[in-house]
């Protein structure tokens, strides 16, 4: 079950290497494309590392921890 964060926006695009959160799932931010987007480098749940360009508006800073503690 996925707990509901409150939405923090970036103002302004991230810089190269800064891990962000996408969705549900942890991304690294490889750079700066066209159109207010950036790259970003993530691994999907089907296990494969996919490049995407997506807007920097629908990133969310990285939370304090990357994994749950259990």
């Amino acid at each position: 079950m996925s707990v509901k964060r409150p939405r923090t926006k970036i103002r302004r695009a991230p810089l190269r290497g800064t891990l962000v959160r996408y969705g549900e799932r942890v991304a690294e931010v490889l750079g700066e494309a066209r159109g207010q987007r950036v790259m970003i480098k993530s691994i999907h749940a089907d296990g494969v590392e996919r490049l995407s360009a997506v807007k920097w508006r629908n990133l969310e800073p990285l939370d304090g921890q990357l994994f749950d503690p259990t």
